[in-house]
Formats: structure tokens, C-alpha cells, sequence
């Protein structure tokens, strides 16, 4: 095995107010390192857009992978295009771009720097099914991490032996000591009568 699993629990999660919502940090690398500070390499958060327009804030050498969960939000990159977002929709840009938003949404972040790079993945299993999960990199730079977070329900998997049980708003990761695109076969149970959706977050290295 070349990587560590990690399961953060939601209860570990502290929420913060911004202008037009809540933000809510998940995880940051490398450990210790914070949005605030913008020491990060990478990052994953959740927020809550709630006002009819707002303004990104200006975050230069960060790119930004950006899929709505809930809503339906319209960003408008100055002088580039603009693009709506309807559940699952998704768009990658420059943290230094003057962005706009129009609508309200629910929406998940992955924030990379210097030589990280990654792509976010929507995963919906049905009440009482499973499904398997085989990575197909997007590129040959090899993986750093993947992380799994319980949008709405939960759900349970088997890796190496050890079943882990992942709540709704609970992050499972991945993370290799080895960067390696030899991937295992995952499979994820919903054991609910509800559905489950999971966002997906592959981070690689060159």
C-alpha cells in the first residue's frame, strides 16, 4: 500500500462568515497551512452563496476548479466569458481573475498552486445500491490525493480490510506517500433509503 487513509469527521469543520454567505474550510495542504494565510498547495471548502451578486477575491497563482451543488449561479470572468451553473455544472479559472456571480448557490472549491493541479468528479448512488469507483486520470502527472466528500447522505467502503463508515459532510482521503497512478478499485455502498452524492477530488503533482 502507498498511501494513508484519512477520515475527517464534519465535527472538525469551522464554518465562517463571509459577505454574501458561509465558507467552510475541509481540508488544506500541506498540514498546518490555511486559506487565511494562503500558505495552502491545495484546498477543498464548501460555501454558501446568498446574495444575488457578489465578488471573488482576488487570489493570484491559485487555480480554481469550481462546481455548484445546489442552485444555480452565473460567473462572469472580466474580459473572458461568462458561464451558468446549474447542480454538478463546473468551471476552472484563475483565483486572479475578476469574477462576478449572479444567484444564489451551494457550491464546492478545489484550490491549487505552483505544480498542483486537479479535477472534481460527481459520483450519485441510488438508495440500497453501490457503485465502483476506477480512476481514469485526466493527465500523466501522477496522483497526490483523492479525496471523497458525502455531499447529501453517506456511505460505506472497504479499503485494505477496514470498513469505513462516511457520513453526510465527512471527507474520506487518500493521500500517497508515493505519487502513483496505480489506483484501486473503490466501491462505495449506500446503505439508506436516501439518495447519496459524492464529490470527488483528485489532486495531482507534477
Amino acid at each position: 500500500m502507498n498511501y494513508d487513509i484519512k477520515l475527517i469527521k464534519k465535527e472538525s469543520y469551522t464554518p465562517t462568515i463571509w459577505s454574501g454567505g458561509m465558507a467552510t474550510e475541509l481540508i488544506t495542504y500541506p498540514i498546518g497551512s490555511d486559506y487565511a494565510s494562503r500558505n495552502f498547495l491545495w484546498r477543498l471548502g464548501v460555501a454558501r452563496i446568498d446574495i444575488l451578486e457578489s465578488n471573488f477575491s482576488n487570489l493570484p497563482n491559485v487555480s480554481r476548479n469550481f462546481m455548484v451543488t445546489e442552485g444555480k449561479i452565473t460567473l462572469e470572468h472580466e474580459n473572458k466569458y461568462s458561464k451558468t451553473l446549474n447542480p454538478f455544472d463546473q468551471d476552472i479559472f484563475m483565483g486572479d481573475w475578476k469574477t462576478k456571480t449572479y444567484g444564489k448557490a451551494s457550491v464546492f472549491n478545489l484550490m491549487t498552486k505552483e505544480n498542483y493541479h486537479g479535477e472534481l468528479i460527481h459520483l450519485h448512488i441510488n438508495p440500497l445500491k453501490e457503485t465502483k469507483f476506477i480512476v481514469k486520470p485526466s493527465c500523466n502527472t501522477p496522483i497526490e490525493s483523492i479525496c471523497f466528500y458525502a455531499l447529501n447522505g453517506g456511505f460505506k467502503s472497504k479499503i485494505n480490510n477496514k470498513i469505513f463508515m462516511i457520513e453526510n459532510a465527512d471527507l474520506l482521503c487518500l493521500n500517497y506517500t508515493v505519487n502513483s497512478n496505480n489506483i484501486p478499485q473503490l466501491t462505495f455502498s449506500n446503505t439508506s433509503e436516501e439518495i447519496t452524492d459524492i464529490i470527488v477530488s483528485i489532486i495531482y503533482h507534477s
